[in-house]
């Protein structure tokens, strides 16, 4: 590794750093509004996965279950979420999103959207699809470090 690259990897681990934490903050502010805490988290993990346990839930976000419980509780109160009673086992209960938690993840991630463009807007056609393979490419190594077999995307 030659000390050009090396230089170079600094940088653009300032760099990285700086962009994904402000990404976050605005990326936070349009959630925030409509679902504050880990409701989000929440809402967005029934979208990608599916119905799933509160146990199985609380372990993919990294919550106890109560804290599940409490965000759960208030996602069904607005309609967002709902609790499904497994056919085989009643004792069993599973969350899913209901269709008005999908249209309002979906309206929120277009206002994310928006903005992430806008932060963006200087790329050409081009740059998108190699940024796009970048970030492909470092999501299988972050599986592979991480000891999956499949990629997070």
């Amino acid at each position: 590794m030659s000390a050009e690259y090396k230089r170079d990897f600094v940088r653009f681990e300032e760099l990285f750093w700086n962009v994904t934490r402000e990404m976050g903050k605005m990326w936070k502010e349009v959630f925030e509004e409509h679902l504050p805490g880990s409701q989000s988290y929440l809402v967005f993990t029934l979208a990608r996965k599916g119905p799933l346990k509160m146990s199985e839930l609380a372990q993919i976000l990294g919550l106890t279950t109560g804290a599940v419980t409490v965000a759960s509780d208030k996602l069904i109160a607005h309609g967002y979420v709902t609790r499904l009673r497994d056919e085989s086992d009643r004792r069993i209960v599973h969350l899913a999103i209901t269709e008005d938690g999908r249209e309002m993840l979906q309206q929120l991630r277009a206002v994310g959207r928006t903005k992430m463009t806008e932060a963006f807007s200087h790329l050409n056609e081009g740059q998108l699809p190699m940024l796009d393979e970048v970030f492909e490419q470092a999501a299988i190594n972050i599986s592979i470090i991480k000891g999956n077999e499949q990629s997070t995307i």
